[in-house]
């Protein structure tokens, strides 16, 4: 069994690159977090339950952020880690939409893709945010909410408008 705050405190020193396992604990570790507290969101509404939710994943990282941030920057993103974080986060996605009863008029896997895509994007916002309450994050999560919303008609419209603000 791998001892998490050891891992977390490797993560923290950056005293040597992390190994594809000890990011997969990290990733699981971080995802548990916004499950665990799945019940603090809110179901007045879709919208309120989307940003509840969004806002969970940001202060789960948030919570470690030095560790997560030195990962970033000083991580080489392999295939096979992008791959299989992506499957963990997806799976992860799937049974918190599931709990929250979040059905769009849309296959699952693509409202649960187009979840992780906005998660991206605000996650290049959170990055740089350094304000104490994240404000700017929570600014991006209202515009990433609006365009979910539009997008569940047309949803690779969403993915286009996406791909043409990280390319350009």
């Amino acid at each position: 069994m791998l001892d998490i705050c050891a891992i977390w405190e490797k993560a923290e020193q950056m005293e040597s690159e992390l190994t594809f396992e000890d990011i997969q604990v990290l990733i699981h570790d971080r995802l548990e977090a916004v499950t665990g507290k799945l019940s603090t969101v809110s179901r007045h509404s879709e919208n309120e339950t989307l940003f509840d939710l969004m806002m969970l994943v940001f202060d789960s990282l948030t919570e470690k952020r030095t560790c997560i941030l030195n990962i970033w920057n000083s991580q080489s993103l392999s295939t096979k880690l992008v791959c299989e974080g992506q499957s963990q986060i997806l799976t992860a996605i799937d049974g918190w939409h599931q709990e929250l009863e979040l059905h769009w008029n849309t296959a699952r896997y693509v409202q649960n893709l187009l979840f992780l895509c906005a998660l991206i994007y605000a996650a290049t916002v959170w990055r740089d945010d350094t304000s104490t309450d994240n404000s700017k994050v929570m600014a991006k999560i209202d515009e990433m909410i609006r365009w979910l919303n539009a997008s569940k008609a047309a949803p690779f419209d969403f993915l286009e408008k996406l791909k043409g603000m990280v390319v350009g």
